[in-house]
């Protein structure tokens, strides 16, 4: 072989925008770029963060401020109505004394500034049963002295009980205060706001008491207020109408007929554009509270349409989530709840910040109003300075790197191209001596590598002698195949069995005589087709999944096949294996068949003799299986229907029982409190003549009255069809422990009552009565024997999302095990034979609701029920 040593030729030098100092240089001056503005936008971040911090804090610390005057003034006026409502109650039925009394309240010295008027708003009949209105106002005139108004008692005048600050505090517990929309008085043409207080008596509802708040006034307390800050405040109330702005002559928007009303925040933002970010915040923030009211809701959907059906429809989701959240009493401390950043106030005139806060009780939004001091000044002077001195040092980091760079690591690698260029080996050789870096260990590389393409090189030649011989033993191999090959062609043609291979893609590639004459197709069609060439889809499936099973397992497995002939489809017992080369790699699948056909079509003779007869049998079984389904489901109707009556029978018996049982009660209480009157009365004119009879008479002129009070509880106690109104839970419980006080003395068991005083529910008195009288007098009865010697007896009411949970315990002698499983059997059995067993049937019929009851020998015993609260 003719070796020529191998000239490289020179390569081109490299063009200077290619090489690696242009490539570092701008590499470096872009990074030093990106550091330079990097550093100063990070500055000037920081320090923007940092004054727009301070701002913030500034402006929440002026909300407070402001806030706190306000709760200051609010609290002073929900007191005062709480005065006026109790001086109500007290005096319900002497008006001249409330006349005196009220305008007392209302010229305090400390409210007098703010306060507009204020007065009592009865209810129908309430304090004066045969007046429908019968209201007590007074008003501020102009000369600052109060005036009693009567005009809203006239028929003429809508009435009072229809207002939207009366209506609402129908649904507020005794002590609540609540604050109305702004709006202009009918009377007087006065802006204003209106705190109101429900009064309630004997679960009953009588009225409100009211105070008004002069829209004016406010304005310029809260002008006041922001004297020494630069900004202003801008109050709304929960219908974010504008009670104070810092130009109040905008208050009133006059509309084309009287009478006037007040301007919204919406209508204020369509005038002045640069508000709407305020505007969509507080839609928001109104949103969200709307929602979380919804999601725990106190009142039911038909009393919050009841109460809002005379509100407008933009008014009526927020005064119900107002009534709902207030029953809560989960909100009690101002809060933020929005954040808004104006590019120009209008007021202003720059840049400002909105801090948006949310008063307790009142609902009102206070909007405080800070401006933004300038930030371009301060960031350019930092840009100025930091910019100029980070300019230099990275000018001076760059230089000195490309001189150290250029040194240490380009001129190196220079000269070690251009020595590989001169095939210069004795100078990469004294370079990989002198340097121990990196270069260094590059030269080494060089070196080796070159050595290693040598030794490759004369491998090479000798491989391709080898070659040589190896190609002369594969011919003499080839020639001995060729005759193996005939010899198996012979074997194949010759046999009466069917054979054949398919490669791994499904394709034939060797057949003999047998599977064509079979088939009735020719080799040279079969060859090289697949099955779905030759046979229907459904048949070269199963052929196809057979072979697949095959490859998968790498065994010899045996299928029975149809496969179609000229004489029609034939059965042929097929074995079928893996067909694999010397590495065990798998080349495709073979296949050997014989023909079992007859014997497969007696097996399917035999097998329909067999499932004839089984068919037959079924039908039998089926037969006699329907006639026992249908007499179970009639013995089940039966059952169901025989439940159902027992079910109905026991509840009409506890109804009759728990009628019976309060029939007694009423009688027996009303028939002590009448004895005790009359004995009282006799004694009373007994008297001697020689006391004075005026005082003698005004004595039983008390006592008759009382007397009527009396009849009227009776009656009370006796109307079985009064209508569901809201109940008081903690009072109800506590006059019906009055009533049962002889009993309690005379069994000398002391009741303690665990209730929050603000529980109000919607029901019906008769049947709360009804059940907690039965309850109570089961356990006085039962629960204690003479050798007690400290009975108590804990009766517990909460309120669990929406529902009513009871838990009366006692520390009686309990009841045995067995009497317990046995009552505890009749509930579930839905019976009525005791008083337990006939109130669990009353609850789960009629209040959907479920009672547990607990005991312990000689420890006491714990009764628990609930039920939903809509149920009663």
């Amino acid at each position: 072989m003719d070796k020529r040593p191998l000239i490289e030729p020179q390569a081109p030098l490299t063009h200077w925008q290619k090489s690696l100092p242009f490539k570092l240089s701008l590499i470096q001056l872009l990074i030093a770029s990106i550091l330079i503005f990097s550093t100063a936008w990070v500055i000037l971040n920081i320090q923007t963060q940092q004054i727009s911090e301070q701002q913030t804090l500034l402006n929440q610390n002026h909300g407070q401020i402001i806030i706190a005057k306000l709760q200051e003034m609010t609290s002073q006026v929900e007191n005062q109505v709480n005065a006026i409502s109790q001086i109500a109650m007290l005096y319900r039925y002497e008006p001249e004394q409330l006349s005196k009394s009220i305008p007392v309240l209302l010229s305090i010295e400390n409210q007098k500034a703010i306060i507009s008027g204020g007065g009592i708003w009865p209810e129908p009949g309430a304090f004066d049963r045969q007046k429908f209105r019968d209201s007590l106002f007074w008003s501020h005139n102009i000369h600052g002295e109060l005036v009693a108004i009567n005009s809203y008692n006239d028929d003429s005048f809508p009435s009072y009980h229809t207002e939207e600050w009366y209506r609402p505090t129908r649904y507020f517990p005794m002590g609540k205060i609540f604050w109305s929309k702004s709006y202009v008085d009918p009377t007087t043409h006065e802006p204003m706001v209106t705190a109101s207080g429900a009064m309630w008596m004997e679960h009953q509802f009588i009225g409100a008491a009211t105070t008004d708040i002069s829209l004016e006034k406010l304005s310029q307390l809260l002008r006041n207020t922001m004297l020494d800050v630069s900004g202003y405040v801008i109050a709304l109330d929960h219908q974010n109408q504008i009670l104070a702005s810092p130009n109040s002559d905008n208050l009133l928007q006059s509309s084309q007929n009287p009478p006037h009303t007040l301007q919204t925040f919406d209508e204020l933002a369509k005038t002045e554009a640069a508000f709407s970010p305020i505007a969509s915040a507080l839609h928001l923030a109104d949103r969200s509270f709307i929602e979380q009211a919804v999601a725990e809701r106190v009142f039911t959907q038909e009393q919050m349409d009841n109460l809002t059906r005379l509100s407008g429809d933009s008014e009526r989701e927020m005064l119900s989530a107002i009534v709902n959240d207030n029953a809560k009493s989960q909100f009690s401390s101002p809060r933020r709840i929005a954040s808004v950043s104006l590019t120009m106030d209008p007021i202003l005139k720059g840049p400002s910040l909105v801090s948006v806060f949310l008063m307790p009780h009142t609902y009102w939004k206070i909007l405080v109003v800070t401006p933004i001091a300038p930030l371009q000044d301060t960031a350019k002077k930092l840009i100025e300075k930091v910019g100029l001195s980070l300019v230099l040092i990275q000018m001076l980091g760059l230089i000195l790197l490309f001189l150290l760079q250029h040194r240490l690591i380009i001129a190196p690698i220079m000269e070690m191209v251009q020595a590989l260029k001169r095939n210069d080996s004795a100078s990469i050789e004294l370079k990989a001596k002198e340097r121990h870096d990196e270069v260094g260990l590059l030269a080494k590389s060089f070196l080796s590598r070159t050595q290693q393409l040598e030794v490759a090189m004369a491998s090479l030649d000798a491989s391709n002698l080898a070659l040589e011989q190896q190609l002369l033993t594969q011919q003499h191999f080839q020639q001995e195949l060729s005759q193996r090959k005939e010899q198996l062609r012979s074997l194949l043609d010759f046999s009466s069995t069917i054979i054949y291979i398919k490669d791994l893609n499904g394709r034939y590639t060797l057949v003999n005589n047998k599977y064509c004459e079979v088939l009735g197709i020719e080799r040279r069609k079969i060859i090289g087709a697949t099955d779905f060439d030759l046979f229907p889809n459904s048949l070269a499936q199963q052929y196809q999944q057979n072979d697949q099973r095959v490859t998968h397992s790498h065994e010899a497995l045996h299928f029975e096949e149809v496969i179609p002939s000229l004489r029609g489809e034939l059965i042929y017992q097929i074995s079928k294996f893996d067909i694999r080369d010397d590495e065990d790699n798998s080349l495709g699948v073979g296949a050997i068949g014989f023909n079992v056909d007859l014997r497969k079509r007696q097996e399917k003779e035999q097998e329909k003799l067999l499932q004839s007869q089984l068919s037959l049998l079924k039908e039998q079984q089926h037969k006699t299986q329907l006639s026992q389904q249908e007499n179970s489901q009639l013995r089940e109707q039966l059952v169901a229907i025989q439940d159902e009556i027992n079910q109905q029978v026991q509840l009409n018996l506890s109804k009759q029982q728990s009628q019976k049982l309060m029939q007694n009660f009423l009688a027996d209480v009303m028939s002590q409190m009448m004895l005790e009157q009359d004995k009282l009365l006799a004694q009373i004119c007994q008297v001697r003549s020689k006391e004075d009879d005026s005082h003698q008479a005004q004595v039983v002129q008390l006592m008759s009255q009382q007397a009527a009070r009396l009849r009227h509880i009776s009656q009370l106690f006796t109307d079985q069809h009064s209508e569901i109104r809201p109940l008081h839970l903690a009072q109800f419980i506590n006059q019906l422990l009055s009533l049962l006080q002889p009993q309690l003395l005379k069994t000398q068991v002391k009741v303690k009552l665990e209730c929050d005083e603000q529980l109000v529910v919607d029901g019906n008195a008769w049947q709360y009565l009804q059940f907690f009288y039965r309850l109570i007098n089961n356990t006085l009865h039962h629960a204690f024997k003479e050798h007690n010697q400290d009975r108590t007896l804990v009766l517990t009411l909460e309120k669990k999302d929406s529902e009513l949970y009871m838990l009366l315990k006692d520390n009686g002698v309990g009841i045995p095990i067995a009497h317990l499983e046995q009552l505890r059997q009749e509930m579930q059995q839905n019976q009525c034979i005791g008083t337990l067993t006939c109130i669990n049937l009353w609850i789960k019929e009629e209040l959907h609701g479920e009672l547990k009851v607990e005991s312990e020998l000689n420890r006491g015993t714990l009764i628990e029920c609930h039920w939903p609260l809509s149920a009663i």
